[in-house]
């Protein structure tokens, strides 16, 4: 698999419209939105929050842990 800027940047775009579309079309079918407008945009903003909570995660997680971690 490549490890180019540009295939890690579609990689992170594609997990993020997927996640943004799930998220609206999950909270849609749950709960009676009138105003899709208004509920794409929290969508956006709930998937953007996820996505780097769980980056953020990862990225603590590679860190090395320990004395001769240095």
């Amino acid at each position: 698999m490549s490890k180019s800027p540009t295939f890690l940047a579609l990689i992170d775009s594609l997990v993020r419209i997927l996640l943004t579309i799930i998220i609206f079309y999950t909270v849609n079918y749950f709960f009676a939105v009138e105003n899709t407008l208004i509920l794409a945009l929290v969508s956006v903003v709930i998937a953007h929050v996820v996505f780097r909570s769980v980056l953020g995660l990862l990225r603590r997680q590679k860190q090395p842990h320990g004395p001769d971690s240095e």
